[in-house]
């Protein structure tokens, strides 16, 4: 598919509008498979090249699609402070998996059954609910700056997908992103923070960790920004 990306604002908007009026596509076998393909095909669509950048994927807008069954998107990814510390969650407090691996794959909105999220001293911690331990951190300047390079702008498209028959029928556009405020609602729950990482091997050194996640529901992405409009 080659495609050439939108050079303006204006015509990203009136490409997205041509994509949802265009209603029922089909996306190819090969390249576009798993839960990520109708993301990828609109990226294609568009003609741009994103990758996994802690970048926005085109003129300063962030793209994201989802669905009616979404129950989270991700924001960004942000490892916490110290360096060790998630290889000390997991001899901790991991549990092993199938195949004899320790694993730690949670997610915390504000509170869990485990851990809960505080603001202290200018700094998001996620601590333990019955005893002490590693404590993992973040700096409100780690946070602000992840989320402000990445999702000052966004565009959430919505679609309905069926085998390999795609529709996007809805697009809405997100700016002025309130950092003052988004460490708030972290600690909050509206912004989730979700770890997925185990062992390489059992009781090895190595991890194979997909990343430390902050998430939201797609409903609640208003919360987020002080201005949406629709697009299509």
């Amino acid at each position: 598919m080659s495609i050439i990306a939108p050079t303006t604002k204006k015509e990203l908007f009136a490409r997205i509008s041509e994509i949802i009026q265009h209603k029922e596509y089909i996306m190819p076998d090969k390249r576009y498979i798993g839960t990520g393909a109708p993301g990828l095909y609109l990226e294609d669509l568009l003609g741009l090249r994103t990758g996994n950048k802690d970048i926005p994927d085109t003129l300063g807008w962030e793209l994201k699609f989802y669905t009616e069954k979404t129950n989270l998107i991700t924001l960004f990814h942000k490892e916490p402070r110290p360096d060790n510390v998630i290889r000390l969650m997991v001899s901790k407090w991991g549990w092993k998996d199938d195949m004899g691996r320790l694993s730690f794959r949670h997610t915390i909105a504000g509170k869990s059954d485990r851990f809960k999220v505080e603001a202290d001293s200018h700094q998001i911690i996620i601590r333990r609910l019955d005893g002490n331990g590693a404590v993992p951190y973040w700096t409100d300047d780690d946070i602000m700056s992840s989320a402000g390079a990445k999702l000052r702008r966004l565009i959430l498209v919505k679609g309905v997908r069926t085998g390999q028959k795609i529709v996007y029928n809805r697009a809405d556009s997100y700016e002025n992103l309130e950092l003052s405020s988004f460490i708030d609602e972290v600690v909050r729950g509206t912004v989730k923070i979700d770890f997925d990482v185990r062992e390489a091997k059992p009781e090895s050194k190595g991890l194979r960790n997909h990343g430390t996640k902050f998430r939201v529901s797609p409903y609640d992405i208003g919360r987020l920004y002080s201005k949406k409009d629709r697009i299509g």
